[in-house]
């Protein structure tokens, strides 16, 4: 740990007591030393009196269909949601589309936050990235990048998707940015006066240096494009990519020291490794979004109150709640904007319709298989192929619900990987306690807790181990299985 962290740390324990998650290996957000004091003058002092300097934690959690926010003040150790300032959803306003439009080459955010296809629109930004990072230019999903590109070479093509997500990126960065400095009068006044972002990326992608570092690069570029793009202004392309190689000619490298990428199931479960009721086992986690489903299968060990995630697997696969209405509107021969904005707004609200059925029957049918191999792949790696009997379960995600995605990812349970069915423990999430929620809000939490495990500071995030960096290790290395427990000995046996 640098030096910056070691003295926030030291402040933090003096001020808050000592706290249970401190990674030993990890990179320092910054080279600034805060001032150490007794007390935290800057909550009650004017902007001339304060003495400590702010720093705010930014949790991003990049969605296919929505984007969240949460944020802390590490100083006090609180969190807040972030609301997006355009939303029209009155019962979620945290969440951000993550949909563009390009209309006569000018680009722009969604203005109805309520339509997830909308006319000219660019949408799943998320998983367009990770096609064209891999080469599969040819996937339906990238058709409207394509009609909205109208490139002279193909080779073109992964720099617009790029563009494209650093435009959404920033705008948003940029509007949290602003809300930071209303919500804390003077920020910047103090030279040590510091903000920081997280971003979650899916195991799988993320173990991968070549998606890990679009991403990475990416995330430092929208950082620095933040102020002037805050908001998402309509701008025209040619100005934008104008406006991009400014930024790349003048890079900042502090600015990117700010930025960081950390896997998504482990965001996820953040929260409940630092609850109470967690404990250390085996787990599957299910995380069912707009484009995907993501599974990791990862061993959870404490040892000295340090928390370690080790992934035996993780998989992206391509089942997410946004594969029901496009399959229902491939049945009816039209997948325009319109269409599938109509076959959504069916499933949403549960409508029997046979084309829906048939989706999701669909979706049953390919999960169940994918959960399968989910599971194979991690017995593989465990010498001791019992230890995956006392497996548990965990959902996340704003698209999961009971039928497909919890009955299709349960059934193989009872399959032939088991030689007795299981009927593994399903663990629900708890509510932070330092979340700022209001009652009615705490339903949020399902949706917000990628933000809310991103909203800690780097060096305070549970440690990991990547599944291709596991190779036949031992059980004492991964997890100490359970004692068999003893019985009193009978007469007979005297």
């Amino acid at each position: 740990m640098g030096q910056f962290s070691k003295d926030f740390q030291s402040l933090k324990e003096e001020l808050f007591g000592k706290t249970r998650n401190k990674p030993d290996k990890e990179p320092n957000p910054s080279s600034k030393k805060p001032k150490t004091t007794n007390h935290l003058s800057y909550s009650t002092s004017s902007v001339h009196e304060r003495q400590d300097p702010y720093f705010i934690q930014i949790g991003l959690d990049f969605g296919t269909s929505y984007s969240k926010v949460v944020c802390r003040d590490m100083m006090t150790n609180k969190a807040w949601v972030h609301i997006h300032p355009m939303s029209q959803d009155q019962e979620l306003p945290f969440l951000i589309p993550s949909a563009l439009i390009i209309k006569n080459n000018r680009i722009f955010h969604v203005e109805d936050t309520r339509t997830q296809y909308p006319e000219n629109g660019l949408y799943h930004l998320k998983s367009a990235l990770v096609l064209a990072a891999n080469g599969h230019l040819d996937n339906p999903l990238l058709e409207p990048y394509r009609n909205a590109a109208r490139l002279k070479t193909s080779n073109q093509f992964p720099a617009f998707i790029q563009t494209c997500a650093i435009y959404f990126l920033a705008g948003v960065i940029g509007e949290i940015r602003k809300k930071v400095r209303g919500r804390f009068p003077g920020f910047g006044d103090l030279p040590d006066d510091y903000m920081a972002i997280n971003l979650a990326v899916p195991v799988e992608d993320a173990q991968q240096p070549a998606i890990n570092s679009i991403y990475q690069r990416m995330l430092s570029e929208s950082w620095q494009l933040s102020d002037q793009l805050s908001g998402h202004p309509p701008i025209h392309l040619k100005e934008l990519i104008s406006i991009r190689k400014q930024s790349l000619a003048n890079k900042n490298h502090a600015l990117a020291d700010a930025c960081f990428i950390y896997p998504e199931v482990s965001a996820n479960v953040q929260g409940f490794v630092r609850s109470r009721v967690s404990s250390p086992g085996i787990y599957l986690f299910s995380d069912t979004g707009g484009e995907t489903v993501d599974q990791s299968v990862f061993i959870f060990t404490r040892k000295d109150y340090k928390d370690h995630l080790t992934y035996l697997t993780g998989r992206v696969l391509p089942f997410g709640s946004s594969h029901i209405e496009r399959r229902a509107a491939e049945k009816c021969g039209k997948t325009d904007c319109l269409s599938l904005e109509n076959w959504r707004e069916r499933k949403e609200t549960n409508e029997d319709y046979p084309e829906l059925k048939e989706a999701q029957d669909w979706i049953s049918n390919k999960l169940n298989r994918g959960t399968e191999g989910t599971l194979a792949l991690a017995k593989g790696k465990l010498i001791v192929k019992a230890q995956l009997s006392d497996i548990r379960v965990i959902f996340g995600g704003g698209g999961h619900c009971e039928y497909p995605y919890k009955t299709a990812v349960m059934d193989p349970f009872s399959g032939h990987l088991f030689r007795e069915a299981l009927h593994p423990d399903v663990i629900g999430m708890p509510v932070p306690s330092d979340l700022k929620l209001k009652r009615h809000e705490t339903k949020w939490i399902r949706r917000l807790n990628v933000a809310y495990g991103l909203s800690f500071e780097k060096s305070e995030l549970a440690p990991f181990t990547y599944p291709k960096d596991v190779r036949d290790p031992t059980p004492e290395e991964i997890w100490q299985p359970r004692k068999p427990t003893g019985h009193a000995p009978t007469k007979d046996e005297c």
